[in-house]
């Protein structure tokens, strides 16, 4: 279906003009300051090549798709780090049929718009074309190799950018047996955001994603604030995964939760990790992830997230992954209350976020009390090695490094579960 995403303000708003109209086989018109030009062909069907070139070639465009409500498409950085260009490919599939407006601007969606006309054509009258609802297919099996397994996680990433390209490529060199994407694909999670900033999804293309979609069928996502404007593109794409759920690997407990929904005493997401921890059949290792961190320096803690951070702390949590502040942090053990130090305190925040979209510099407050390290300014992922659960075994312990996108190891430290 359609979705309304609103209009975002980006950028100071330039001067607002009547748009500029034209056919289906290409158009150049002018928009903050900058000749854009597109270029596609009068009816669309399926993923259908849309040319687009920016002068300046540099800066921000946004597309939009106008056919009754306007819908945002996708926001283009920079120039694509393969075609040199802002082109891209819009899964028209994912839309109902109609005749309408796609729109494109610089800078921001006050900008004057270069419009072209066009109409989509994919049978679409009574909704658009789903992905198959079988994610359950595409969670991690069990390890038997002898060696223990190594666990990749970061997020805040996918935007082709180079940067976010290079560690997307990073983490398909590796091949890990297990991917968590701790969220936030740029810029607001729609379909043609999706396919050209994250990537072809190997779900879909087996051998044949690109990007962070090359190993998807390793990936287990969370929801980030970015994606969450837009949760049907984000269910579609993982082939109908839910918001939030859990799943064993390597012995462990993997707790995957959306941190932009309600986490209180009260919440569905709270019980199901309150259920999910108690049972006595829970392992020794559990390991909880989702996007917005639950302390953010020495002295910031999300209130939201208090309950299920305290749940967590008292009942045998023993690491958080999350991401959204974009560089990498080390928080020291903490108990239920963030305290460090105390007989209770034993459950670790990392944040790991540099995932290549506006690297953050280094924090704003240096390590202190609570915060054990911090590295700004370069992308990187943290790995994870689920020690003992080689050979089928169920992990006891685990081991991690934050590491640059060439595998240089910038900070290692573990937990015993």
């Amino acid at each position: 279906m359609l979705v309304w995403l609103g209009v975002v303000s980006l950028v100071t708003a330039a001067t607002i003009a009547v748009p500029t109209v034209a056919r289906a086989d290409g158009t150049c018109g002018t928009s903050g300051g900058h000749t854009l030009c597109v270029t596609t062909v009068s009816t669309l069907s399926g993923h259908a090549s849309i040319t687009v070139t920016n002068s300046p070639n540099s800066g921000l465009v946004i597309a939009t798709w106008i056919a009754g409500a306007p819908s945002q498409l996708i926001e283009t950085f920079g120039p694509s780090p393969t075609t040199g260009d802002y082109s891209f490919v819009w899964p028209t599939e994912k839309y109902y049929d109609a005749a309408g407006t796609l729109r494109l601007q610089a800078s921001s969606t006050r900008a004057t718009g270069v419009d072209i006309a066009v109409t989509l054509s994919n049978g679409n009258t009574a909704g658009y074309q789903q992905s198959p609802h079988d994610w359950t297919s595409y969670l991690p099996g069990a390890w038997m190799e002898t060696t223990d397994p190594t666990v990749l996680a970061v997020g805040d990433g996918p935007s082709n950018e180079a940067a976010s390209n290079a560690v997307a490529a990073r983490i398909a060199a590796v091949g890990p047996p297990l991917f968590l994407f701790l969220g936030d694909l740029y810029e607001t999670g729609t379909f043609p955001e999706f396919l050209n900033h994250y990537g072809v999804s190997s779900l879909d293309a087996p051998r044949a994603g690109t990007l962070w979609g090359a190993v998807a069928g390793a990936t287990q996502p969370t929801v980030g604030n970015h994606e969450n404007l837009n949760k049907v593109a984000y269910m579609d794409y993982w082939h109908g995964r839910p918001l939030f759920t859990t799943f064993g690997f390597g012995g462990v407990l993997f707790l995957d939760m959306n941190s932009s929904a309600s986490m209180s005493a009260t919440s569905a997401q709270y019980q199901l990790v309150e259920s999910a921890i108690t049972d006595p059949t829970a392992p020794a290792c559990i390991v909880a992830f989702w996007h917005k961190p639950a302390i953010i320096s020495n002295s910031s803690v999300a209130t939201a997230q208090r309950a299920l951070w305290a749940l967590l702390a008292d009942d045998g949590g023993d690491l958080l992954l999350v991401g959204h502040q974009h560089h990498m942090v080390e928080f020291k053990p903490m108990d239920a209350s963030f305290n460090t130090g105390t007989p209770g305190a034993h459950l670790v925040q990392l944040v790991s976020g540099a995932g290549g979209h506006s690297i953050a510099g280094v924090l704003k407050t240096p390590p202190g009390p609570r915060i054990a390290w911090a590295k700004g300014g370069t992308p990187g992922l943290v790995a994870l090695t689920l020690d003992g659960a080689g050979g089928g075994g169920a992990a006891n312990g685990i081991s991690w490094q934050f590491q640059d996108v060439n595998g240089g190891a910038l900070r290692s430290g573990s937990v015993a579960c």
